[in-house]
């Protein structure tokens, strides 16, 4: 790969560079292509990135009021909430979708994006921003037209265990105002690029409604389910997971004073890398809500109340912790607000959007998609980011203007600076 690196050094050193450097590096030789384009390569980058790194960012998705359009940020996490000015990204997809797209989850950069919030139009979308990637998912076998009127529950998450992203679907179809139990449940793999049907255990008692929330937590998708008592006139809740990798369905408990009582007032979280529950004491638009947090993972006595949270003005909906003692959550007239559970001050930002359109999640970059999908260009032409990356695709043209040797030259000295290690 290079006369003055050892490989496994360079390697190292690529591992630990950001995507946009790696798209640009991948120009240097048909040989840095290969690798940086190679399935191991990427697994290796955006693991060191796990690793490395502690999260500083949030992505930040809402369909702005006054500019009447979906909008993304990357926010830097400290107390103004201030956009990072250093990344740029704009949603392509704004003259092809019905307003905005439902955000079924993110994990490791990559956005699982549904277009079901406005009616089914079974586009089902995964886009890794930071390269501006898109893979849009092909049509499940299940055929839905055959079945009457029906209801998708999506999951979206990383299989630790194959090293693998994965799609989950709960198809739910109806009958005289009803849900049939159980639902079809069909299993998107991107390393296979193919939908498969779930064959194993599915629960035959419980319902998840597609615009519940999921958390993604010890490698299992969650939401909040329920099921209807008729003879006593009231819901049961509990938790239904997905194991992403041994792809089977686990039931968990929830708190024995949450067990009854209308499901739509809870919603799954997490909070650092533990489970969480949203309690609304009426409904998600309320000035009281407590935040249940499971200590020890499957183990019913330890649900804790952490936070019991009583406003004095009128919130809208979490959208989730911003670190251990702040949420993000929103008014109901779709401003941007950030709450401190333990000084209970608050910071309202000039955000306004749409109530329903508020997104926040971990920003991360990685290389994910970078095989798969396709390029896209965003809705403005103007933007310096996506034409360098445009023209860094034309790997042949470039290297028949320089040659190998020289480039690796310059690399080199680029990464000894940037990263300062010492020269070999």
């Amino acid at each position: 790969m290079s006369d003055h690196i050892p490989e496994e050094l360079m390697i190292q050193i690529l591992s630990r560079l950001p995507p946009k450097s790696l798209l640009r590096f991948r120009c240097v030789s048909k040989s840095w292509n290969s690798l940086i384009s190679s399935p191991e390569f990427i697994r290796q980058h955006t693991q060191q990135a796990i690793l490395s790194k502690k999260p500083t960012h949030k992505i930040l998705r809402y369909f702005s009021i006054p500019q009447k359009k979906e909008l993304y940020s990357v926010r830097v996490n400290n107390a103004s909430f201030s956009i990072d000015t250093n990344i740029n990204i704009q949603s392509p997809f704004n003259d092809t979708v019905r307003h905005y797209f439902r955000i079924v989850g993110s994990c490791h950069g990559i956005l699982c994006l549904s277009d079901d919030l406005f009616g089914y139009s079974h586009v089902l979308v995964l886009w890794n921003p930071a390269i501006n990637r898109c893979l849009r998912l092909p049509m499940p076998p299940l055929d839905c037209s055959q079945i009457g009127r029906y209801m998708f529950v999506f999951g979206f998450g990383f299989d630790i265990k194959s090293k693998d992203y994965k799609v989950v679907k709960m198809t739910y179809s109806q009958s005289r105002g009803a849900f049939l139990l159980p639902p079809k449940v069909e299993i998107f793999s991107l390393s296979l690029g193919i939908w498969k049907q779930l064959d194993g255990f599915i629960p035959e008692s419980y319902i998840a409604e597609y615009f519940y929330k999921q958390a993604v937590v010890h490698g299992k998708v969650h939401w909040t389910g329920y099921k209807i008592d008729v003879e006593r006139k009231r819901m049961k809740n509990l938790i239904l997971a997905f194991d992403l990798s041994d792809e089977i369905f686990v039931e968990l408990q929830l708190p024995e004073c949450l067990v009854i009582g209308p499901p739509m007032n809870l919603n799954t979280a997490k909070f650092g890398e533990s489970l969480a529950i949203y309690h609304y004491d009426k409904c998600a638009w309320t000035r009281i809500c407590s935040i249940w947090v499971m200590k020890e993972y499957g183990v019913v006595e330890s649900w804790s109340k952490e936070f019991n949270i009583v406003l004095d003005w009128e919130p809208g909906m979490i959208l989730g912790f911003r670190n251990n003692s702040e949420i993000l959550l929103t008014r109901r007239t779709g401003q941007l607000v950030s709450y401190n559970l333990e000084t209970h001050e608050k910071m309202n930002f000039d955000i306004i959007g749409t109530k329903n359109s508020f997104f926040m999640g971990t920003y991360e970059e990685s290389l994910v998609l970078l095989n798969e999908g396709e390029l896209l260009l965003p809705n403005d032409n103007s933007s310096e980011t996506n034409q360098d990356e445009c023209k860094d695709y034309d790997i042949e043209n470039r290297n028949a203007q320089m040659s190998d040797l020289w480039y690796q030259l310059v690399m080199h000295q680029y990464l000894t600076t940037v990263l300062e290690i010492p020269h070999i």
